[in-house]
């Protein structure tokens, strides 16, 4: 009874999708924030991966994004020919993001409480490093706390403040200067597409470019 159990076991862990456990367990670096706010990415369509920085590991650049892209080319000006994109090389990349780009930063925090976890404060801290780089540098952000619907909307959304501004002041002792961030708790007004108001997703920490 014991080896079929254990069999069991070992197919059902199979049949979930390898790409599913790799997109939730793994870790951000710096550079998925460039490709999601300043639209510096590798090639997607290509699957290539962000080169290493000296020290650290080898990430994809899109991993737990979605990255919002035109929807359609630019129009040509009448009577020009279109690029012609095999004799002139691989296209340049295009920026993916623009004002209004948001992120969940997979926080987590201690129950009812505005505390992040040691785990969250390591993925907050990367948030906060790559602020610094020349590319998001000039940017201002929107530091957004949503709850799930259990409990009192005015309980939820003091907490989501809270919260929030937690993320906020971690970010602004690392050195990020203060006036780039805006801080907002939503509560559970805005669940995510799909979700019922009471599910866990819902208690989350996102950043949103703002300018």
């Amino acid at each position: 009874m014991r080896a079929l159990r254990l069999v069991l076991l070992i197919a059902g862990i199979a049949a979930i999708p390898g790409t599913a456990l790799a997109q939730e367990d793994a870790p951000r670096g710096v550079e998925d924030y460039v490709c999601a706010f300043a639209g510096e990415c590798p090639d997607e369509e290509a699957g290539e991966e962000a080169a290493p920085r000296p020290g650290g590991p080898r990430v994809s650049a899109t991993r737990g994004f979605s990255l919002s892209t035109p929807s359609a080319p630019r129009p040509r000006r009448a009577g020009t020919a279109p690029a012609n994109r095999t004799s002139r090389g691989p296209a340049p990349r295009r920026p993916a993001a623009a004002q209004g780009q948001r992120v969940n930063l997979r926080l987590n925090f201690e129950s009812g409480s505005a505390k992040l976890t040691a785990a969250a404060e390591a993925e907050a801290r990367v948030f906060g490093q790559s602020l610094m780089l020349p590319q998001l540098i000039n940017m201002r952000f929107r530091i957004e706390g949503h709850t799930d619907s259990v409990g009192t909307r005015a309980g939820n959304l003091n907490l989501s403040q809270r919260r929030a501004q937690s993320v906020a002041d971690l970010l602004v002792g690392m050195g990020i200067a203060r006036e780039r961030l805006d801080v907002e708790g939503y509560g559970p007004d805005r669940p995510l597409p799909g979700t019922r108001g009471t599910a866990d997703e819902n208690r989350r920490v996102e950043a949103a470019r703002v300018s």
